[in-house]
């Protein structure tokens, strides 16, 4: 006896694509929400790391009743004194070395080996989503007293405020000084106290996000060659203009200055000392401690006043500000 029903020993072609279709569509749906999430994650993060920056800042000026200084140059070694390490005013690393002690990295700050410190990776020091922990092996032999270690240098990827305009090749002439970092007293004869940032606290930018190329996972460009621990360098020092020969410049043909600049993969590389970001803002730190997120399109005079202390412009673009 036949039987009464026929069954179906699997899907047609014509079912199997319809279900793969749908599945793809789903797959198109979603993705860009996993984006988004994980960008507003990354973002999170990295605001994170500014906040405890903007806290080891405050907690050194709670201790030496100034800010770290930026140091003295990116061919020095750090300078150490019967076993302790110079601070603010003598040191010749710059402020993300001088820090340390305040998040959490005391016994690294300490540490005997200056190749050491420089080489090993500081997690505060890094935006999530821009390119992870990355070294690069610095070879240059420097002529300086002491002379800068030689080895692994894991980078940072933010930077501190060096004011409206200026230049890591020199300490003079070349620097307006007006921002909230200035170089090691001892070269500059200069320091930064709470009650100096005459524009206010809340007003002035102190650390933020460091543009550097868009291919920077296989280049070393002279913004991104060297490392955390440096001093007065591009590296770790920006400004909303760049010092040429003790003047200011206004344009290049590659960087536009006067607001911060995004990352983006086109372009080649720069060493303009510019601040940006890899996000769809720039996320910084300020000296009240409040972490802000500052659009791209922000207006030049209002990006000038923030990178300033001495009291003499007023932030007026505040929705690019938030």
């Amino acid at each position: 006896m036949k039987p009464l029903v026929k069954v179906r020993l699997g899907f047609t072609l014509i079912e199997l694509l319809v279900v793969i279709a749908i599945i793809a569509i789903l797959i198109a749906l979603l993705v860009p929400a996993v984006q988004k999430v994980r960008e507003a994650a990354s973002r999170t993060q990295c605001q994170n790391n500014l906040k405890q920056i903007g806290l080891a800042f405050a907690n050194h000026h709670d201790q030496f009743k100034v800010y770290p200084s930026g140091g003295e140059s990116w061919d020095k070694d750090r300078i150490v004194n019967s076993g302790q390490p110079a601070v603010w005013d003598k040191q010749t690393w710059g402020w993300g070395y001088q820090i340390l002690p305040y998040i959490e990295q005391h016994e690294l700050w300490r540490d005997p080996s200056s190749a050491k410190i420089a080489g090993t990776a500081v997690f505060t020091y890094m935006c999530p989503i821009l390119r992870g922990p990355i070294t690069v092996n610095y070879t240059q032999v420097s002529s300086s007293t002491p002379p800068t270690p030689l080895g692994p240098r894991f980078m940072g990827d933010y930077v501190g405020n060096g004011g409206s305009w200026g230049t890591a090749s020199s300490f003079t002439a070349s620097n307006a000084f007006d921002g909230p970092l200035v170089p090691m007293y001892s070269v500059s004869k200069k320091m930064v106290k709470l009650n100096k940032i005459k524009d206010g606290t809340s007003n002035t930018l102190l650390v933020g996000e460091k543009y550097v190329p868009w291919d920077y996972m296989t280049i070393s460009s002279c913004n991104n060659d060297q490392g955390y621990v440096d001093g007065w360098d591009n590296d770790m020092i920006c400004f909303g203009r760049i010092a040429s020969g003790g003047t200011v410049a206004t344009s290049t043909a590659t960087d536009p200055i006067g607001t911060p600049k995004q990352i983006v993969k086109q372009g080649g590389g720069s060493c303009g000392l510019l601040f940006g970001s890899i996000h769809p803002t720039m996320n910084a730190v300020f000296c009240d401690g409040s972490v802000h997120s500052i659009n791209f399109d922000i207006q030049a005079t209002t990006w000038l006043a923030i990178l300033t202390i001495n009291g003499e412009d007023q932030v007026q673009d505040t929705k690019s500000i938030n």
